[in-house]
Formats: C-alpha cells, sequence, structure tokens
C-alpha cells in the first residue's frame, strides 16, 4: 500500500492500477507540537494498519482541497479526528459537511472517526454537542449491537472490545434513518451507520498509546484540573487496542475494495 501526501496523486493521469481512498487530515497542530516529531504524521496513524492491504492507495489531502474534484477519482473516503468542534459554525465544518453530502449523492463510502463521526450526525441531522458527562479519555469498553455484530465494518470483533477514545462532543441522539452499531463508555452512541454507506465510529482506530499521549503532551497542564479523573494517571496507562484497528481494515476491504 502506498501513502501519498497531495492531492496531485489523486488527480494523476497515469493508469489507474490500485483502488484508492482519500482520507481528509483535519487536525490542527499549534507550534507548540515539535514539527518534525513523526507522531504529526496523521496519514501514518491510518496507513501503518493498511500495509497488508494489497492493491490499495491511502491519499492524504487536507481540509483546504477541493474535494468535490478528488472524489471523482476515490473508491471512500476517511475524514480524521480534530481538535475542532463539530457543532460550531466553522467554513472548514461547512466544507466537509458537503464533502459527506456529496458521498451520499454519489453513494461513495465514508468513515468519519471522532470529529468525522460528529460531522457525520450533525451531516444527517442529529445534534452535536458538548459530552454532557464530561471529557472521554483512555481505554474504554464498547459493545456492538446486534446491528454491530452484522456489521462487515466490526468483521472479527467480539460483541465487547477496548478502544481509545478522546473526545469531549458527542452524537447527541440517533440520526433519522440511521443504526446503532456500538455504544459503551459515557457516549451512548459510538458508532453508527446511514444505508451501509456512510459510517461513523466515536473512537479512535488508528491511535496507539504513544501517538495519543503525543497529542495530550501539550494538553495536559491545561486539562488537567478541567476532568474529574487522574489525567495523568489515565494517559500514562493507555493499553494499546490493535483490534479496534480491524475498523480501518474491514472498511477498506469491504467498502472500498
Amino acid at each position: 500500500m502506498n501513502v501519498s501526501d497531495n492531492s496531485d496523486a489523486v488527480n494523476s493521469n497515469r493508469p489507474q492500477t490500485k483502488k484508492r481512498a482519500i482520507l481528509i487530515d483535519a487536525v490542527a497542530w499549534s507550534e507548540a507540537y515539535p514539527a518534525s516529531s513523526p507522531h504529526r504524521d496523521v496519514g501514518r496513524w491510518f496507513s501503518r494498519w493498511l500495509t497488508d492491504v494489497p492493491a490499495f492507495e491511502l491519499s492524504v489531502v487536507g481540509v483546504d482541497a477541493d474535494h468535490r474534484k478528488l472524489l471523482d477519482d476515490v473508491g471512500g473516503v476517511i475524514i480524521s479526528g480534530s481538535p475542532r468542534d463539530a457543532w460550531r459554525e466553522d467554513p472548514v465544518n461547512d466544507r466537509l459537511l458537503e464533502v459527506i453530502d456529496s458521498c451520499r449523492e454519489r453513494r461513495l463510502p465514508l468513515l468519519g472517526v471522532c470529529y468525522g463521526h460528529q460531522l457525520l450526525g450533525r451531516a444527517l441531522g442529529a445534534k452535536v454537542a458538548p459530552q454532557p458527562q464530561g471529557f472521554e479519555l483512555g481505554n474504554v469498553e464498547l459493545t456492538l449491537t446486534r446491528a454491530g455484530l452484522d456489521s462487515p465494518l466490526f468483521r472479527g470483533l467480539s460483541q465487547r472490545f477496548q478502544v481509545l477514545q478522546s473526545h469531549g462532543d458527542a452524537v447527541q441522539e440517533m440520526p433519522a434513518q440511521c443504526e446503532l452499531l456500538a455504544t459503551g463508555g459515557l457516549t451512548p452512541i459510538q458508532s453508527f451507520h446511514y444505508d451501509d454507506l456512510l459510517m461513523g465510529v466515536q473512537f479512535h482506530p488508528e491511535q496507539e498509546p504513544e501517538s495519543l499521549r503525543f497529542i495530550w503532551s501539550v494538553r495536559r497542564d491545561k486539562w488537567r484540573d478541567k476532568v474529574d479523573f487522574d489525567l495523568d494517571a489515565r494517559l500514562d496507562n493507555l493499553q494499546p487496542t490493535p483490534l479496534a484497528a480491524r475498523v480501518l481494515q474491514n472498511f477498506v476491504n469491504h467498502y472500498v475494495l
């Protein structure tokens, strides 16, 4: 599997021998994060779990790319997490809501992760807002619903499995004509789908403890007194959840290829 970090690869006129998806990198890094750190590579967060998928290419694009043109040449779309609030009136949110609408119209598979999951809920008419129970962070056990057990997105996972969480907002109600796939932790709506085409997961199947700790490395002092749990202990004791990454593999293998 190859990873491209610009939209030129998507628009190339060379013969297409691989199925491709685009990952919309919605992460906004502050100057406090070292630019040279490999943990800033959002494309790698996702691609490291897809190296064994044959004949597949993941192209990483930013939120400012002309996504409508990019959609002409791909088999699927992933929207990453972000520190942005999906519920705010924001030009970036507006652009990505248009992407989701275009995917729905084109019958193009889409997977929203955390922020992307929340944007999907908003695009489908659900309320998205700050989590009433507070920030959810760390290892959390989820439970698949009957629909989740039947969904190709969760193939190979048991009914209960561990994931990594890091979010302060959440989808507050099920969007119309959608089906709940997973629940657990502080967030009743951990995953849902629309017409087995547009899918969201509130958790982070792409993350490992090291990269999640990196994200929080410049936030700890600010957030330590804002949460009702021991922030340092929660971060320092993060455990890997490699089985959760099957969600990414399943999305590519079942929906994109």
